[in-house]
């Protein structure tokens, strides 16, 4: 769970009358996986930053911070990131950074891992530490230095002794154990004459040999370690044209139907991209990309005109030459399979709703809802999924999912949980509707919406239910809706449907979370133990009759 869980347990219900309206790599030697993050301890609330190399590529390839010895999946991370710095996840990268610009509160140690395609299979990880606000902290200006660039380091909280100093030593070199390789008192000088509990020295001379070093902040002419950081001295490394990103990822088996291939390459120092040399072919026969020089990068894509198979088996080949004399060529080879989907055909609608002619806050007319869900506020607040706006269903305007939503009525409401509904408005290139790949927003414009996340109190149950539609006459009546529900803990969607008024209901489909379902020794599902078994975290609440329903 890379978003944090929601605790409340809920029975989202929806009930209709018959009809429904609801909605490389060839030549390229691959690099081995490595999380980098620009300081090794931070004080709550620092930006954390973390760059990471030689990833698969993947567009939802992501970065957890968890705890110390907490497995990924065990529980929600604490923070997150796909790779290209989004909650969405559009482009895949091979090496890059993410950023935390909110930090973490929590002093301790933590970890941070580099997680394969919205999964939990560790590619590799990294440690940190969130220090106590009073610690002694050192900083140098950037993690990585050339040989001979000048450094200089920061300090805060030290003990303000005039002899309090700043060494730099190999990193398989403990302070006393040999002489420092460059090292200063806290004011910057080789005598020591005046205390700082803050401030900043520069080396201007840098280092000379590359390697790895640390930083320390050591206490008043002896060898006790305050503070340290890690450093790394190398010579910058100036390559060709490379490949930044290509999607579908090498190896992919989740490719969409018209397999749309998108790369990224970079101009080399002294050399750059020959546009004219750039090749693209699928399966063996070359086809008509488009070429974009934009700067110093080269975009290349490319959509298929037809719908490949469900499952079927393809490779893009990119290849490319440089400017130099002679030129270099590179290729890169990506083979992946289509994902299974299915082109849903429908012809012209009988009845058609998609909400954008009902006001927000309301229903369609001739719509009936019913709520018990408690609302500890009267002020309706479309910004707040706790608020009475969000106590029913209700029409809502997609765009608001484009921001932050408070939750639980509180105003520090957390990224995790603020920008979790962000994917309301991400694509699903995988919905195959009368022969066209939808890549517009899973929902646009107004749509139907209720939330049993992140509101307070034990009831949150919704009913929906559409008015009769007369459908004398017809046959091989067909209802199509377009569904963005989502399953949560301890939670059941349902849809059913009624020919007699809403006497007696017919089921359609239940959204069950899986660990409820109750199965026979023969391992078929057994219904009616899965529907009546008593479950303390299933909500429950009193209907008019003052009966006690739910909890089941």
């Amino acid at each position: 769970m890379k978003r944090g869980t929601k605790n409340t347990a809920a029975l989202v219900a929806c009930r209709w009358s018959l009809a429904v309206l609801l909605t490389w790599l060839g030549g390229i030697a691959l690099q081995a996986q490595q999380l980098v993050s620009n300081l090794g301890n931070y004080f709550p609330g620092e930006t954390i930053r973390i760059e990471f190399s030689g990833g698969p590529g993947n567009t939802k390839d992501w970065i957890g911070i968890y705890p110390d010895g907490v497995t990924p999946g065990s529980v929600g991370s604490t923070l997150w990131s796909y790779v290209d710095g989004t909650r969405s996840g559009n482009v895949g990268l091979r090496s890059g950074s993410v950023t935390f610009g909110t930090g973490l509160d929590q002093p301790g140690t933590w970890n941070a891992f580099f997680l394969l395609n919205d999964g939990y299979d560790v590619l590799t990880n990294l440690s940190f530490t969130i220090l106590d606000p009073a610690a002694p902290a050192v900083r140098p200006s950037q993690r990585t230095f050339a040989p001979g660039q000048a450094i200089t380091v920061g300090f805060t909280n030290g003990p303000a002794n005039p002899k309090d100093w700043i060494g730099v030593y190999r990193a398989d070199q403990p302070p006393g154990s040999v002489g420092a390789t460059i090292w200063y008192y806290v004011d910057g000088t080789g005598n020591g004459a005046n205390g700082l509990a803050s401030g900043s020295v520069t080396f201007a001379k840098g280092l000379a040999q590359e390697g790895e070093y640390q930083v320390y902040l050591l206490e008043n002419d002896g060898y006790t370690v305050l503070a340290s950081e890690r450093i790394t001295v190398v010579t910058p490394v100036f390559p060709g044209p490379s490949v930044l990103t290509s999607t579908p990822a090498n190896g992919s088996t989740n490719a969409f139907p018209d397999a749309v291939f998108a790369a990224s390459i970079t101009n080399g120092t002294g050399t750059a991209v020959a546009p004219a040399t750039v090749r693209l072919t699928l399966d063996g026969s070359q086809v008509a990309a488009s070429v974009v020089t934009d700067g110093g990068l080269v975009s290349v894509a490319f959509t298929n005109a037809a719908l490949l198979p469900p499952g079927s088996a393809h490779t893009y080949v990119l290849s490319f030459s440089d400017t130099s004399v002679p030129p270099v060529e590179q290729r890169i080879t990506n083979a992946f399979s289509i994902r299974s989907y299915r082109n849903i055909e429908l012809p012209a609608p009988v009845l058609f709703e998609n909400f954008d002619g009902v006001a927000e806050g309301s229903v369609p007319v001739g719509w009936t809802l019913q709520s018990y869900a408690p609302s500890e506020s009267n002020e309706i607040d479309f910004g707040n999924l706790d608020s009475p706006a969000f106590a029913n269903w209700t029409v809502v305007e997609s765009s608001r999912f484009n921001g932050r939503f408070i939750t639980y009525s509180n105003p520090e409401t957390s990224d995790g949980e603020a920008l979790d509904y962000l994917r309301v408005n991400r694509p699903n290139p995988a919905n195959v509707v009368n022969g066209r790949v939808l890549r517009d927003p899973l929902a646009s414009g107004r749509f139907l919406f209720c939330t049993s996340g992140y509101r307070r109190g034990g009831s949150q149950v919704f009913y929906a239910i559409t008015p009769d539609f007369n459908l004398t006459g017809r046959t091989n009546v067909h209802v199509g809706f377009k569904s963005l529900y989502e399953q949560n803990q301890d939670s059941i969607g349902a849809l059913e449907y009624s020919i007699d008024g809403g006497v007696t209901w017919m089921p359609v489909a239940y959204y069950l979370d899986g660990p409820d379902i109750v199965r026979t020794e023969a391992g078929a599902v057994d219904a009616v133990a899965t529907f009546t078994t008593d479950r303390g975290d299933t909500a429950a609440y009193t209907d008019e009759n003052g009966n006690t329903i739910g909890g089941t």
